[in-house]
């Protein structure tokens, strides 16, 4: 068994404990620091104090290298439909969202280009730790209020935070289990429609079709250090494209491995997609030849 990277988990400790400080110095403010998971579902107040609506996703801004995307709106489930609510409209705290200046809920199309709904797209999702070299579950999304506004600061992915979501909401951000930064966590982004999809079929196609398909969006050299274990992990969380671009990138070894895992069809569509000289390498150790 190899032995761990000193180096690695030094640097991916340096990195959670600055985000475990961040979150609990935003935490001693009132309402500067925001569990996602402890948000959703809570209500959503108009100017007089009367409920409008309940909070159904956080979306923010995916701009090109941005490590900490800023919160631009929040979807609040109105009836069985969703509204897009832009963030200047809204005060947002982690016990309630209210709308500022009698402002009214009208319902649009909700996902425009180039925007991530936080909930959909990231909480329970498998997202690769570069720091770690690992492939990790968010069990929470954590919003920092700070010198430019919410933005996403970090996850979550302790095991008392899945458990602590099926407890009370509490009134106040609870503090994080295991926080990653989400400067490390930018692997895979989202690939974006050519344009916003408009909601007719009820809250998920409301929200959105981001989340299914990714693209590599860090040098992907860090692929490389995954086991087959994490590979396998994150082949399955892929459509057919995007699976051929993760296997076509990682150590043959590897993807060898978690090819192995998938169905003889899933594995042989799989290898359709790449390229020939990747194709017949891959088949090659895959019948037991040289992985050379």
């Amino acid at each position: 068994m190899a032995k761990p990277d000193k180096r690695r988990t030094t640097r991916r400790g340096a990195v959670s404990a600055a985000l475990q400080k961040r979150i609990s110095a935003r935490r001693t403010i009132a309402d500067q620091t925001i569990s996602l998971a402890h948000l959703l579902g809570r209500p959503v107040l108009d100017d007089a104090g009367t409920r409008v609506g309940k909070v159904s996703d956080v979306v923010v801004r995916w701009d090109a290298g941005v490590t900490h995307p800023l919160v631009v709106a929040v979807l609040v489930g109105v009836g069985r439909g969703l509204a897009h609510v832009d963030l200047q409209d809204v005060a947002l705290t982690q016990a309630r969202v209210r709308l500022r200046s009698g402002r009214q809920i009208v319902s649009r199309p909700v996902r425009a280009e180039g925007e991530v709904a936080l909930a959909r797209d990231v909480l329970d999702r498998q997202l690769v730790d570069v720091a770690g070299v690992q492939v990790v579950r968010a069990a929470d999304v954590y919003l920092v209020n700070g010198p430019r506004g919410w933005e996403l600061a970090g996850i979550d992915v302790g095991v008392r935070s899945f458990g602590r979501r099926l407890l009370p909401k509490r009134r106040i951000c609870p503090p994080p289990d295991r926080a990653i930064d989400w400067a490390e966590l930018q692997t895979f982004v989202p690939r974006f429609p050519a344009s916003a999809m408009p909601g007719k079929d009820g809250p998920a196609a409301a929200a959105g079709i981001i989340g299914g398909g990714v693209q590599l969006g860090r040098p992907a050299a860090q692929l490389k250090k995954l086991r087959a274990r994490d590979m396998a992990a994150i082949l399955a969380e892929l459509g057919r494209g995007q699976q051929a671009q993760v296997a076509a990138l990682a150590t043959p070894s590897a993807a060898v491995e978690a090819l192995r895992q998938l169905t003889s069809a899933q594995r042989a569509a799989l290898l359709a997609e790449l390229s020939e000289s990747d194709r017949t390498r891959l088949q090659a150790m895959l019948d037991g030849g040289d992985a050379s």
